[in-house]
């Protein structure tokens, strides 16, 4: 599983998050480990970047389902949240590594855990926890992970939705200002 953000909001963005995909497409197969598929992924776009004034954040996992293992990598991007059925507490899941296209060698760290049956990951981007309502007050982790304990017996892709209506009756007129994405991955018995 794969979140990610590219800077700007134009054709030059759209094309990079194009490249991305089409490397990790070609690539996934023969590079297993989140932390080289990163390493891989910087060093190929750096030059684009750079030379394009972006940078993309990026959230990469592995699931074993059989062993129920967790593997990750991240690229600056925001911390997953992974509601635990067992402790009925959220968890925040994150790993050092500096924003894709930034340096040419970074160091990114891997992390692994297992999860339960029950558990709930949920991947996000930005745009979520910064939603501003009227007042200027941010939408935040917080309240993410509060919903996330509300609506997490619900099938995921009913609990994506009722993330997002929460979220844009938070910002009310204010609308998005970013890009919105979610994940939700339910692990299952």
């Amino acid at each position: 599983m794969i979140i990610a953000d590219v800077s700007g909001h134009n054709v030059g963005a759209a094309l990079i998050m194009t490249e991305v995909r089409t490397f990790i497409h070609a690539e996934a197969r023969s590079i297993r480990s989140p932390r080289d598929i990163m390493n891989a992924l910087n060093e190929f776009l750096y030059e684009d970047l750079t030379r394009a004034e972006l940078f993309i954040t990026m959230f990469y996992l592995n699931y074993d389902a059989g062993l129920r293992k967790l593997s990750f990598a991240n690229a600056g991007h925001n911390r997953p949240i992974l509601w635990r059925s067992e402790s009925g507490a959220c968890e925040y899941l994150d790993a050092e590594g500096l924003i894709l296209g930034i340096k040419r060698k970074v160091a990114f760290e891997q992390k692994q855990l297992l999860l339960e049956p029950n558990d709930v990951l949920l991947l996000y981007t930005d745009g979520i926890i910064e939603a501003a309502n009227p007042a200027g007050e941010l939408f935040g982790e917080d309240r993410l992970c509060e919903l996330l304990q509300t609506y997490r017996q619900l099938p995921p892709q009913q609990l994506v939705d009722n993330l997002f209506s929460q979220v844009r009756s938070f910002a009310g007129s204010q609308g998005f200002v970013d890009d919105v994405s979610l994940v939700v991955m339910r692990v299952e018995e």
